[in-house]
C-alpha cells in the first residue's frame, strides 16, 4: 500500500499536468464577453476587447449584453457560470461600487469574480447648464454652491450609481450641499442638464464633448490630474484645488471565480498583447479612452483599493440601496 502522502503528491500532480494540458488547448470553442452595460464606453471597450481577443485567442469572442440592476444582472451571471474562462465580465466601478453600498446580494462581487486584467480607463468631467451658469468659471461656481445650500440640484444614474457617489465626494471636499435627483440612467440625467431641469451633473468624457462643443453644456474641470485633449481649454481638477476629486471610470475583465490561473494568466496576456498596437490605442483615444493595462495580482490590488475608497465615500454620506 502506498503512503497516504504519496498518493496525495500524485493526484497533486496529476491535478497540475490537467490544468496545464487545459490551459494550453483554450480556448477550444467561442468565449462570451458579458457586457453589463450596451452603450457608451463599455460598448466600445467591450467591441475593441472581443475582435482583439478574437485575433490573439484563434476562436471568436463574441460580446453578450446582460444589462439591468446598475450591472448586477451581468456580475452576478458570470459570478455563477462555470470557471473555465469561455464566460468572462467586462466591467467598471460597478464592481467595487456595488458591495460597498448594497447588504443584500445574492453574490459577492469581491470574493465570486476573478480579476483578470484592467483594460482601459475613461476620463470623467464636470458639466452644467449653460443658461444657468454661462458665466461662472469653477471659482464663482463653488461660491453660489456654498452661498445657497439646497438650492442647486444634481442628476445621477440612479440611487448608488458611480456619478452619483462621485458627486457625494464632492460635496463633502467642497462642504457644499446640492440635492440628489436619481435617474434610470446616466444618459437621462444629462438630459435633464441640458434641459435645465436640473443644474449639473458628472459624466464620463467622451459623451459629454458633442455637448460641450454644441454649447449644450458648460465644462467646469475634468476629473483627472492633466487637461483632456478632447477638451483642451478645461481646468482638471487639481487645477480647480480638488485632487481628491480625480475620479475615471476604469474597465477591467473578470472571470468565475475558481477559474485556472494559467487560463487567467492566458486571456491576461492576450489582452495586453491586443491592446498595445498603435491602431487600437488610437482607435480607443479618438473615443476619450485610454489604454490602461494591469495584470490579474496588480487589478486584484487595485480592486480592493477601490472598494476601501467607495466604501468611505458610501459611510461618510450615509448612503444605503437595498435592492
Amino acid at each position: 500500500m502506498k503512503p497516504t502522502w504519496l498518493l496525495g503528491a500524485l493526484l497533486a500532480a496529476c491535478s497540475t499536468l490537467a490544468i496545464a494540458s487545459e490551459a494550453k488547448s483554450y480556448p477550444a470553442k467561442p468565449v462570451k464577453l458579458i457586457l453589463p452595460f450596451p452603450t457608451g464606453a463599455t460598448f466600445v471597450v467591450g467591441q475593441m476587447l472581443a475582435e482583439r481577443l478574437t485575433q490573439e485567442l484563434g476562436q471568436p469572442v463574441v460580446v453578450e449584453n446582460k444589462s439591468g440592476a446598475g450591472g448586477r444582472i451581468a456580475m452576478e451571471h458570470v459570478a455563477k457560470s462555470q470557471p473555465d474562462g469561455y464566460t468572462l465580465l467586462l466591467t467598471s466601478p460597478t464592481l467595487t461600487i456595488t458591495p460597498a453600498i448594497n447588504q443584500s446580494l445574492r453574490f459577492d462581487p469581491l470574493a465570486d469574480l476573478a480579476p483578470v486584467a484592467m483594460v482601459a480607463e475613461v476620463p470623467n468631467v464636470f458639466v452644467v447648464n449653460p443658461q444657468k451658469f454661462g458665466q461662472d468659471d469653477f471659482s464663482a461656481l463653488r461660491a453660489r454652491l456654498t452661498a445657497h445650500p439646497g438650492r442647486f440640484s444634481y442628476g445621477s444614474g440612479g440611487a448608488g450609481s458611480s456619478n452619483h457617489l462621485a458627486f457625494e465626494k464632492f460635496k463633502a471636499l467642497t462642504g457644499t450641499d446640492i440635492l440628489h435627483v436619481p435617474y434610470q440612467g446616466a444618459s437621462q440625467a444629462v438630459t435633464s442638464a441640458v434641459g435645465g431641469q436640473i443644474d449639473m451633473v458628472i459624466n464620463g468624457l467622451p459623451s459629454s464633448v458633442p455637448l460641450i462643443k454644441g454649447q449644450q453644456l458648460k465644462a467646469m474641470f475634468v476629473l483627472t490630474r492633466e487637461r483632456q485633449p478632447l477638451l483642451p481649454d478645461t481646468p482638471s481638477a487639481v487645477e480647480v484645488g480638488l485632487p481628491g476629486m480625480v475620479v475615471t471610470t476604469w474597465y477591467g475583465v473578470l472571470a468565475p471565480q475558481g477559474t485556472p490561473s494559467p487560463i487567467v494568466d492566458k486571456i491576461a496576456a492576450a489582452i495586453k498583447r491586443g491592446f498595445s498596437a498603435a491602431k487600437v490605442r488610437k482607435r480607443l483615444a479618438d473615443n476619450g479612452i485610454e489604454v490602461v493595462y494591469a495584470n490579474p495580482r496588480d487589478f486584484s490590488n487595485f480592486i480592493k483599493q477601490d472598494y476601501t475608497a467607495w466604501k468611505k465615500v458610501v459611510s461618510d454620506a450615509a448612503i444605503s440601496v437595498q435592492n
